[in-house]
């Protein structure tokens, strides 16, 4: 046991979220705006070492960076994850990071600018980093994991992270900005199509941003018949408190990873 806090920082081009909680404590969230332009890196330092809370020490520190260009592949293949990648991309444009998923025989390859996960291995004390993806998915795989097919759609106002799985297994993922809710409607039909999930049985569940949330669920309530907010686990609310139900849902599932 320790008396030290946990850190889950979320990082993505233009802003950072950091969450500080411990059982018994309530949870200090804040966002700090990133001025990036094309360097992430000095951006990332920049914020870190003007939030001097950052620095302070913690038991555990799991990081998730946000990355545009990203494979999703079985573990096993995680040693030839370059030539992986580049079947799908020509090239890098920055350094290859790769991630295990928890609770999944999954692994994900993305796309990380030059230096940022040297800055930060070295600034927080070699923390755990993912692939923005990789807690979502991990909480699907495990909350679902005696469900039929369930796809889950976290949608925020500028993107919608997509993950689908059938009695805990990995079916499908990916990330999507929108211009509008049509746009996240046809994903998500997409995506129940080609997972052969069947819209009078299997389910959609929906976490973020509450009016956006309700706007969706209520369109998509016209082509599947069983469509709701996804609850809180009792588990969740037992490590992070009852404020949890406030906070993002990528921050929750970032912070239960570990």
């Amino acid at each position: 046991m320790t008396n030290f806090p946990a850190l889950a920082v979320d990082i993505d081009r233009d802003k950072l979220f950091y969450l500080i909680y411990a059982h018994g404590m309530k949870p200090t969230m804040a966002t700090i705006e990133l001025n990036s332009g094309d360097n992430l890196k000095q951006a990332i330092e920049n914020a870190v070492y003007d939030t001097p809370l950052l620095l302070e020490e913690y038991c555990r520190t799991t990081i998730v960076l946000h990355s545009q260009h990203f494979v999703v592949m079985p573990a096993e293949l995680m040693p030839k994850a370059n030539p992986v990648f580049k079947a799908s991309f020509s090239c890098l444009e920055g350094e290859l990071m790769t991630c295990k998923v928890k609770n999944t025989d999954a692994a994900i390859a993305c796309d990380v600018p030059h230096g940022v996960t040297a800055f930060l291995k070295r600034t927080f004390g070699n923390p755990e980093l993912l692939h923005h993806l990789a807690p979502l998915i991990a909480y699907c795989a495990e909350a679902y994991a005696d469900d039929n097919g369930c796809l889950h759609i976290n949608i925020n106002k500028e993107k919608a992270h997509i993950v689908a799985t059938l009695g805990g297994k990995l079916q499908f993922a990916n990330t999507y900005t929108y211009r509008s809710l049509d746009d996240i409607i046809y994903f998500a039909l997409a995506a129940f199509k080609e997972c052969r999930f069947d819209s009078r049985a299997d389910r959609v569940l929906i976490t973020g941003d509450n009016d956006l949330r309700s706007q969706l669920a209520e369109q998509l309530r016209q082509r599947i018949a069983y469509v709701m907010p996804e609850l809180m686990p009792a588990s969740t609310l037992s490590a992070l408190g009852n404020d949890a139900i406030k906070l993002p849902f990528n921050l929750v599932t970032t912070a239960i990873y570990s």
